[in-house]
């Protein structure tokens, strides 16, 4: 299984980044790590999370 950002979903994602960084040094680096171990955790068990309806999952 691929994933991949919508354009405008990347540019919030980033600037939430931005964000972080600016309140302490380090947090903007540790909320995308989050974030992309988070991904890879759906893209391993897509199947794992709970069914909102019929193929949408919420992690």
């Amino acid at each position: 299984m691929n994933y991949a950002f919508h354009s405008e979903a990347e540019a919030e994602f980033k600037h939430a980044i931005d964000y972080y960084e600016s309140c302490a040094g380090g947090l903007g680096y540790d909320f995308a790590v989050e974030v992309y171990s988070t991904i890879e955790q759906i893209v391993a068990y897509p199947k794992a999370w709970v069914i909102l309806e019929e193929e949408v999952r919420r992690c």
